[in-house]
């Protein structure tokens, strides 16, 4: 018998990965869904109009999108801290089921309170999408194809950003309105037929107790808070509204208290603690900055063409539409781009430059005016001038910092903790969005009739409106410069590999929750 214990093979615990077919179908489901949540909010959008009109409801027609917004918001931490307790393949596939249940429904919406409670059962289920699908990713490819994976599916929202709006105008003009939620269920159906063909349970070899009463507190601070954003921002509420005064002094009480209990509960909702480590607190940092600049752009800078460059112009909608291409686009490759330079350099060189970019090129926006045309052209494609150029690099360099965040939280939170450290970052996002964009509105609205003599002129009218979205442009600006200064405290990079332990169960058909060597599925 040997006297001295054999030393552990190496090869034996490093952890394998998956390969082949069974990754591109694992990437390809989870991409899907992503994009489906994403083009929903945007093809929707588009095809309110038509729904109003044809509900015979104007009054309350912004809530379809709020309802969406609000439920997935409040269901990104649920479903991140529940794919840290179960079966992370499960609870991917229960929230798209959700998902294709509620776009089934809202399609039979007979009036405008189905449709947003339809819509909020869709956004409910959309908020595991990302993080949950992020956190698989994090587990089934290795440091350096997980990050350009990452980056491919960042992308997700910027693909919506170009095909929504055009999905929506197509769908209404070639049939009912109902189709835009119904394009959803062959889609939803597909993505879950392929990740159950190719993926594993993924379940963790650790399980604590889900939060209940954390889940609680979330889910009325949040929505305290967002309700009266959103009717302010509809000018039906002012800040003075006494149902106004009281959600928001709920959602503040609210606010602590989850806090307070999150810091004190030994198996959180949202480990607030994670925050302590210094690549959480800067990647939330910067996706919650990154969620108020990129919902408040796409939306606001559709808005100032059309009020401002384009008052009356009958090709409006197409013009609005190509503007946005030019920060849409060069956000996709960004996203991309990132997870093929994160494999190679470290988090703070490739981020830092590419967020202060991104802010230096949006200080362009605060010199926009009534004449500043939308592009000039060399050779008849080139810009080299208008309000889309500086949109080219603000585009590009956020779109990198947006997946870089996501690809650092990734690699360096420990693995049994990666759905939740995901979720935290995806969290600030959604929520900063929300609020940044009904913040910002609020603001345009009240800026744009301050100081206007009694019976303003249209020239009036029109530069108080200027002064208003150039002070929100500036601001937008400011934020992204400041979150690459952020960016200063990621430390490391996507190749090290340093959380790289066996820690669950990637096998296709393996019965019980315990570590097992990976195999691609026959």
């Amino acid at each position: 018998m040997d006297a001295h214990p054999t030393a552990p093979d190496p090869a034996a615990t490093r952890p394998t990965y998956l390969t082949g077919g069974a990754a591109a179908g694992v990437v390809l489901g989870i991409f899907l869904a992503i994009l489906l949540a994403g083009l929903d909010a945007l093809v929707v959008a588009t095809a309110l109009p038509t729904i109003a009109a044809s509900l015979h409801q104007a009054d309350g027609i912004t809530f379809v999108a709020s309802a969406y917004l609000i439920a997935s918001t409040v269901a990104i931490p649920l479903f991140s801290k529940l794919s840290d307790l179960y079966s992370r393949r499960s609870i991917f596939l229960i929230a798209l089921a959700i998902f294709i249940g509620g776009s089934a429904l809202a399609g039979t919406s007979q009036t405008l309170g189905e449709l947003i409670l339809f819509r909020g059962i869709q956004g409910f289920g959309s908020g595991a999408f990302l993080p949950v699908g992020i956190a698989m990713v994090a587990l089934l490819f290795s440091p350096e194809n997980r990050a350009r994976l990452t980056g491919v599916l960042s992308a997700a929202g910027g693909i919506s950003i170009v095909v929504g709006p055009l999905l929506g105008s197509y769908i209404v003009d070639v049939t009912t309105w109902r189709w835009v939620f119904y394009v959803n269920l062959p889609i939803g159906v597909a993505a879950m037929i392929v990740l159950l063909l190719t993926l594993g349970p993924l379940r963790p070899t650790e399980r604590g107790r889900f939060d209940v009463a954390g889940a609680v507190l979330l889910a009325g601070w949040v929505s305290a808070l967002m309700y009266p954003l959103v009717e302010i921002s509809d000018a039906s509420w002012t800040w003075t509204t006494p149902a106004s005064v009281a959600l928001l002094a709920a959602a503040a009480v609210l606010l602590v208290l989850f806090v307070a209990f999150e810091l004190r509960s030994r198996d959180p909702l949202v480990p607030l603690r994670l925050l302590g480590r210094r690549v959480v607190a800067a990647t939330g940092t910067i996706s919650l900055v990154t969620g108020i600049v990129l919902t408040a752009l796409i939306t606001l800078l559709s808005v100032f063409v059309g009020v401002v460059l384009l008052p009356g112009n009958p090709n409006e909608a197409n013009l609005v539409r190509d503007v946005v291409y030019f920060f849409a686009i060069p956000l996709i490759l960004g996203a991309v781009a990132s997870g093929g330079l994160l494999a190679r350099l470290p988090y703070r060189i490739v981020m830092v430059p590419s967020l202060l970019l991104a802010g230096v090129c949006a200080l362009f926006l605060y010199g926009v005016t009534p004449s500043t045309p939308l592009w000039t052209l060399a050779d008849g494609f080139l810009p080299v001038g208008g309000l889309v150029l500086p949109l080219i690099p603000f585009g590009f360099g956020a779109g990198v910092g947006l997946a870089g965040a996501t690809i650092a939280i990734q690699n360096e939170v420990p693995r049994h903790e990666v759905g939740a450290g995901i979720g935290i970052t995806r969290f600030l996002q959604s929520l900063g969005g929300a609020v940044g964009l009904s913040l910002f509105t609020v603001y345009i609205t009240w800026r744009s009739t301050q100081g206007l003599p009694p019976i303003p002129t249209p020239g009036d009218a029109l530069a108080a409106a200027v002064a208003a979205y150039r002070a929100v442009f500036l601001v937008m600006a400011v934020l992204t410069i400041l979150a690459g200064a952020v960016a200063l405290g990621i430390s490391g990079r996507a190749s090290s590999g340093r959380r790289d332990v066996p820690g669950a169960d990637l096998t296709r058909a393996a019965p019980e929750p315990v570590p097992a060597p990976l195999r691609t599925p026959p």
